[in-house]
């Protein structure tokens, strides 16, 4: 009886602290996605070829600050150099009171490569929804909402463009509109206010935050769609994969790494904080990176 106790009890305990462990870690992952081929993207190799553009996705944040994490990922962020950083979503909680370590957050992430913004289903219920817009454009970061903008990288334009979560729509009482028709008018807005531009001359990266809305960002220009939103399932079983995502339900098949449809790639990252789930299981938080082989 005592060794059946003594054995539990230390079953309970290395469980726990490999709890703390997985919740408290944070995984780098890189993806090469290559504009000029149908094939999936791979791994990322240690060199980058010319045209090569390097992305940080940072999503679903949830306005974690444990420890030394936000410093954590502030370093990591720095130390992948990147081109241009995206911000897909959820920066904040629905219950978040507190903006100062995601606006803190946010100009040290503008000193290091031009970042971009879209708003998640938080952000849409969030009573600081405009105080975090207002804030954000105050350090330096760039706000999408159904909008889109030509940048240079490395020598080459590109369209960036994002789209409101369609949570957004409803908390703001206007008609639900589609993904589809978000990225038109993000589009054709660009089009409009800048004279001979033809967006199907430019790699297109859209910003979109629900990754279950994958076959209708395909049936717009988007070559890359960056999203976050289903917390890598939360909980990840061996050979099962994702539990539960919101909006996809039981054994969710897109909560993280790459998917094609057609000629659109999506990325999603598993995210970097908990909402109503307090705990991660076998699912670290992630700072994703794309390395985005742009055609000639």
């Amino acid at each position: 009886m005592v060794r059946a106790a003594v054995a539990t009890f230390l079953v309970l305990a290395l469980l726990g602290a490999w709890l703390v462990w997985d919740n408290r870690r944070l995984d780098v992952t890189t993806y090469r996605v290559p504009l000029t081929s149908a094939a999936a993207p791979s791994r990322g190799s240690a060199t980058d070829p010319a045209g090569t553009v390097r992305i940080a996705q940072i999503s679903d944040l949830h306005a974690a600050d444990f420890g030394t994490f936000t410093d954590r990922l502030l370093d990591a962020t720095r130390d992948a150099q990147p081109d241009l950083i995206a911000l897909t979503g959820d920066m904040v909680d629905v219950r978040s009171r507190d903006l100062s370590g995601v606006l803190d957050l946010a100009t040290d992430l503008t000193a290091i490569a031009p970042t971009y913004f879209v708003l998640g289903n938080h952000e849409a219920d969030s009573p600081l929804r405009e105080e975090l817009l207002a804030g954000l454009e105050d350090a330096g970061v760039t706000v999408l909402r159904n909008q889109a903008e030509i940048t240079t990288v490395g020598g080459t334009a590109l369209v960036v463009a994002g789209i409101d979560d369609p949570r957004v729509g409803r908390a703001e009482g206007r008609i639900a509109s589609s993904a589809k028709s978000d990225v038109a008018l993000a589009l054709h807005g660009l089009e409009a206010g800048e004279a001979g531009v033809a967006v199907e001359d430019f790699p297109v990266i859209l910003l979109a935050h629900r990754p279950e809305l994958l076959d209708a960002y395909a049936r717009t220009p988007a070559d890359l769609v960056l999203s976050g939103h289903a917390h890598g399932g939360q909980v990840r079983l061996p050979l099962v994969g994702a539990l539960f995502a919101p909006h996809q339900g039981w054994l969710p098949a897109l909560t993280e790494g790459v998917h094609t449809r057609g000629g659109t790639t999506m990325v999603i990252s598993r995210g970097l904080g908990n909402s109503i789930a307090g705990v991660r299981v076998n699912d670290p938080r992630e700072l994703v990176l794309i390395d985005l082989d742009l055609p000639a």
